[in-house]
């Protein structure tokens, strides 16, 4: 299509969250696993379906839609949303897509390869103007490292947006290891050159608020950093009992960006490794991080990220989710326990599956992976994630 500039009519951006989540395109919010990233995002969304947050859709409570790829719905978002004070009549949940084929009808998850247009018609039928991904990683096809195969799949994503003007939300992880704020997002480098709107969230482990950033944005020369607290609280469930969420509180303007935090991160590790790894040498049973925060007078936030970048850097050992060791002499033989877990679970591996079977030999076997962070083997459903386990970010 060609079309004359002098017919394009000048307009302001909109905003669906003011310096923060732009109308008619894609904002990606990025942080660690395990955060409270989605937590977070339940703060935006009650304020959203209730109209008070600054910006074009102040006094305007809206529709805010749902693809959920990790939570479960019943035991967790509706929980999560309640504890947030959001109006659940302006929440919808777009999660599920309905499969048939000759012989069986089944629901499974949508992609944005296959379902974006159903995806397009139920935004306009709901009006909803906010669409939250979460996590993006779970709607795409192909290799997210892979600049084409990203472009692929956000491409459509971005006009769908520009064409409806709904802010798109899509939730990522944070890659391993240190480096600048910008460089965080896992994947291929497209997610943030698409994205018109970047925010990081991080903890700070001296004061365990959560801190988000606008690290980039196409649409405003400022990118306010606020601050968060996470709280847990009880809810009641419809059977009378209860259960435990995360609600989020924003204290406010935030003095401290993400990359602050981790430029204070790199640097105290630095500073302080050396203590760590000899404290360590000292404990060959292990030690947790409780401990090495009484021993170290560490809080214990940050006992824990040294712990668990230490071992991602092969510093120490991890014994076991939680505890960690000196490095042991790589000749020796250790026996790991995927390996023994693996022929139990998948005997038509046992033949070539043995106790002294390496994990990435195991991990080769069942099609799987490694966990980089406690380098055991790991199920193929956390490969959206780098193969991290659940618990090894918070461990």
């Amino acid at each position: 299509m060609v079309t004359p500039l002098s017919t394009v009519e000048v307009r302001r951006q909109l905003w669906a969250a003011r310096n923060q989540v732009p109308l008619g395109t894609i904002t990606m919010l990025a942080g660690m696993a395990g955060i409270a990233k989605s937590t977070i995002l339940a703060w935006f969304i009650a304020r959203w379906t209730q109209g008070t947050l600054e910006g074009d859709l102040f006094g305007k409570p809206v529709v805010v839609a749902l693809i959920n790829g990790e939570d479960d719905t019943s035991t967790v978002l509706v929980p999560r949303l309640k504890a947030a004070g959001a109006n659940l009549d302006y929440v919808v949940s777009m999660s599920s897509v309905a499969v048939s084929d000759e012989d069986s009808d089944w629901i499974t998850s949508p992609s944005l390869a296959d379902d974006l247009q159903a995806i397009r018609e139920q935004l306009i039928e709901t009006g909803a103007k906010v669409l939250i991904v979460d996590p993006i990683i779970s709607l795409m096809r192909g290799d997210s490292h892979r600049l084409d195969d990203v472009r692929k799949n956000l491409d459509p994503l971005a006009s769908m947006a520009a064409e409806l003007g709904v802010a798109v939300v899509c939730v990522a992880h944070f890659n391993k290891g240190g480096g600048n704020a910008s460089d965080k997002v896992s994947g291929s480098h497209a997610f943030r050159d698409i994205t018109r709107s970047l925010l990081l969230l991080a903890v700070d482990d001296e004061t365990d608020e959560r801190i988000l950033t606008v690290e980039k944005s196409n649409y405003s020369a400022v990118k306010p950093s606020v601050a968060f607290q996470v709280d847990s609280v009880e809810m009641p469930t419809t059977d009378g009992e209860s259960t435990l969420v995360g609600r989020a509180i924003m204290l406010g303007d935030s003095s401290v960006t993400v990359q602050d935090l981790l430029r204070r991160d790199q640097t105290v590790l630095g500073e302080r490794s050396a203590e760590l790894v000899e404290f360590i040498k000292g404990h060959p049973e292990g030690v947790r991080a409780e401990e090495v925060s009484d021993a170290l007078e560490l809080p214990i936030n940050q006992a824990r990220t040294y712990l668990s970048r230490l071992a991602s850097s092969g510093r120490v050992e991890r014994l076991e989710r939680g505890r960690y060791g000196p490095v042991r002499n790589s000749n020796a033989t250790r026996t790991p326990p995927v390996a023994s877990v693996a022929t139990v679970a998948f005997p038509e591996f046992a033949t070539h599956i043995t106790d002294t079977t390496p994990p990435v030999a195991v991990a080769k076997a069942l099609r799987s992976g490694i966990c980089p962070v406690c380098k055991l083997e790991s199920h193929p459903s956390n490969e959206p994630h780098g193969f991290v386990h659940p618990g090894c970010d918070a461990a």
